[in-house]
């Protein structure tokens, strides 16, 4: 099943990998998506994305996506805390 991303939730990933503090693998997995998809992105947004000034305005999807995968992380780690034997 095909997943279809709204027009800002891209431009937010895009805006994300602009800002240059991280690599597409990182923001692939914050955002949840594909590498390819925002290599895409990029290349379709990139000319938009650079003139744009409101990139503090994050759509309400990519927080949404952000913070499901903070949480998803949190669960994990107390998992893997409550496996791991203290010694």
């Amino acid at each position: 099943m095909s997943v279809h991303y709204t027009e800002d939730f891209k431009k937010e990933v895009v805006k994300a990998y602009m800002a240059g503090i991280k690599s597409i693998p990182q923001i692939a997995v914050e955002f949840n998506v594909a590498k390819s998809s925002i290599s895409k992105w990029v290349n379709e947004y990139k000319e938009e994305c650079l003139y744009t000034t409101s990139t503090t305005a994050e759509s309400n999807e990519a927080k949404e996506i952000v913070s499901l995968n903070g949480l998803k992380s949190n669960v994990i780690y107390s998992v893997m805390k409550l496996k791991i034997p203290n010694k």
